[in-house]
């Protein structure tokens, strides 16, 4: 490089990405022009941060030693029980939000991993009896791993 060539490539400026606060305030700000589904991008916010608090409670999870104490192991239910709560309230208000909208899939929490079979190949689906859909969804669902359904 020449040296007007050298110094006019030090000097550019790199834009930096924008934040996730950024994008959701610009996306909130145009959302306010469209009245027809007020709330969706916070309530997608709301989603996409309750799969980070699910990510930082299995890190949590996997960071207790093998000999936890009591006190350990109630900090790490109440985590559970807490996000439980914002998770089924997640649901509600997607519940409410898509209520008259023609989905394809419905309100079937499809990543719901009770729901998931892994002995299917993945190109056909599998029968499954009454009885065992209905084993399946007595399991208790660790809330770490609970879907957050978004259509």
């Amino acid at each position: 490089l020449s040296g007007s060539e050298a110094y006019k490539t030090s000097n550019l400026e790199l834009s930096s990405a924008p934040t996730m606060a950024e994008i959701q305030l610009k996306l909130t700000k145009s959302e306010n022009n469209d009245d027809r589904h007020p709330g969706t991008v916070s309530w997608l916010i709301t989603g996409i941060n309750l799969e980070d608090l699910q990510d930082a409670l299995r890190a949590n999870i996997q960071q207790l030693p093998n000999d936890a104490t009591s006190a350990q192991k109630a900090s790490i239910e109440e985590k559970r029980q807490r996000l439980a709560a914002r998770i089924a309230k997640f649901h509600e208000t997607a519940d409410t939000m898509t209520a008259g909208m023609d989905l394809d899939i419905g309100t079937v929490h499809s990543d719901d991993p009770r729901f998931c079979r892994t002995d299917n190949d993945g190109n056909e689906w599998v029968e499954v009896s009454d009885e065992e859909v209905s084993e399946d969804i007595d399991e208790e669902i660790l809330t770490e791993e609970m879907g957050i359904w978004m259509p």
